[in-house]
């Protein structure tokens, strides 16, 4: 882990964001899985104590605040204007990652199964979707972990409807785009030389 990397705790983030008690920072907390917590005060003071044990947290006057680059990822969560959600899988993986952006700048996160997650800063504005489709076209294109392989990105930003996309690469034929909102899908086959920029437009519009 690098110098500007993070790495912290289902609890250290729901204590984070209560910090910053904004609609961003509740967007965020559904997304990361931890909204049915929000009111869960002992999660809350063990995610306090322990950013403060490591010294990401102190008391300053009658508040405790994040601290170092605990504060920048506090403040990026909670001033989010956009998100997206990736899950990458194929019939034996799965890899969720999240980012969130906002003029604080952005931060992709490495959802793990066990709760300790790996945050680190990207670049904001249009290079976070650029990142996401990155992401999926590494896993797709280049069959990362074998195929058949499925990328999935949920773009949520402010104001907007979410858009989703879901791209299956298989290795003969054409592949599967299925495209639309939360509630409603369209699906079609699409050939690889083209899939990856459909999939890219789905996600710009």
């Amino acid at each position: 882990m690098t110098e500007t990397e993070l790495r912290m705790t289902d609890h250290e983030l729901l204590a984070l964001l209560s910090m910053t008690p904004t609609e961003s920072a509740a967007t965020t907390l559904a997304l990361f899985r931890l909204g049915q917590h929000g009111d869960n005060e002992l999660l809350k003071n063990a995610g306090i104590t322990t950013l403060m044990v490591r010294g990401l947290a102190e008391l300053q006057g009658d508040r405790i605040v994040p601290v170092d680059r605990c504060a920048v990822v506090g403040k990026v969560l909670s001033q989010a204007q956009e998100w997206l959600e990736i899950s990458l899988t194929t019939p034996s993986t799965k890899h969720v990652l999240f980012t969130a952006g906002s003029n604080a700048g952005a931060v992709l996160l490495s959802l793990s199964p066990v709760g300790v997650h790996d945050i680190q800063p990207i670049e904001s504005g249009s290079a976070m979707l650029a990142l996401g489709l990155h992401l999926c076209s590494e896993y797709l294109a280049g069959a990362a972990e074998g195929l058949p392989a499925t990328a999935v990105v949920k773009r949520l930003r402010v104001d907007q409807e979410p858009v989703v996309a879901q791209l299956t690469a298989v290795e003969s034929g054409d592949w599967t785009l299925r495209s639309g909102d939360e509630s409603e899908f369209a699906e079609e086959t699409v050939s690889p030389d083209v899939a990856l920029d459909r999939f890219e437009a789905v996600l710009s519009a």
